[in-house]
């Protein structure tokens, strides 16, 4: 694959988001892997859809960035990739989130845990998903039972209630934002880089660099996954079920013709 397209919107630029701009700009690293272009919000949008772009990374200095309409959130991780809901999960929900695992994030037969809070209206959902839908589905959990470093990592996917506060197991360590569900590939810093007077107003690099491997991984992971699917191996082996209805066929009409001749 080409070495990609990265578009990088500043959203509530100020100096401190100075600091990751030019290490990634002097990250041989990172140059060996994207072509990293810096544009305001409204230009970067222009370029992945007129398609001058294989993603866009949406890098909030003193605003998050707004999540596009018809898009689901996902956060990323190092131990497991979380979706947040504002409503119970569904079994539709739970197989968006298998379909999300398995094509942006290579993830096979992906093992997706339910954290909720509350009694659930369904809590055989976990189980009924399972056996209906064959996706590995468990739960409910509570987030202390899960959301932990050593628990979360048993798991791929994680639905979680929107607004749940992310234990410093997984909020320490570098995460992005990713709003599956598009065409386009569009991931976001998690935090705002604006800093504390006690850091000296140096940001985190791994604030803009995170959102930028994630969008690299995914645009290549869809690749792979496309491709592996367009032009599918023809069945290797004969199903002699199909035979035996075959074979059945001639036999039942013969049957009629003698009962009909009698």
């Amino acid at each position: 694959m080409d070495k990609l397209k990265i578009a990088i919107a500043l959203i509530g630029e100020d100096g401190t988001s100075n600091d990751p701009i030019r290490q990634v700009c002097d990250d041989p690293a990172m140059l060996e892997l994207c072509s990293p272009a810096f544009f305001n919000e409204e230009a970067a949008y222009r370029e992945l859809n007129e398609e001058n772009a294989d993603a866009l990374v949406l890098y909030a200095s003193n605003e998050p960035a707004k999540r596009p309409a018809q898009s689901v959130e996902i956060i990323v991780t190092e131990k497991a990739n979380l979706m947040p809901l504002s409503k119970e999960p569904t079994a539709e929900d739970i197989i968006k989130f298998r379909d999300i695992l398995e094509r942006d994030f290579d993830q096979q037969l992906p093992r997706i845990a339910i954290v909720q809070e509350t009694a659930m209206q369904n809590p055989d959902l976990a189980s009924q998903v399972t056996t209906e839908q064959g996706i590995n589905t468990y739960g409910p959990y509570t987030s202390e039972q899960i959301l932990s470093e050593n628990n979360a990592c048993h798991f791929d996917g994680i639905i979680i209630p929107e607004g749940s506060t992310l234990p410093t197991s997984l909020s320490g360590n570098a995460l992005a934002r990713f709003f599956a569900g598009m065409e386009t590939v569009i991931t976001a810093s998690y935090n705002t880089t604006q800093k504390e007077e006690t850091e000296e107003g140096v940001a985190d690099v791994s604030a803009l660099t995170k959102p930028i491997y994630t969008a690299i991984d995914i645009v290549r992971n869809r690749a792979f996954y496309d491709e592996a699917r367009q032009n599918p191996l023809p069945k290797l082996f004969r199903d002699k079920r199909e035979d035996r209805k075959k074979d059945d066929a001639p036999q039942a009409i013969n049957n009629d013709n003698t009962e009909k001749a009698s």
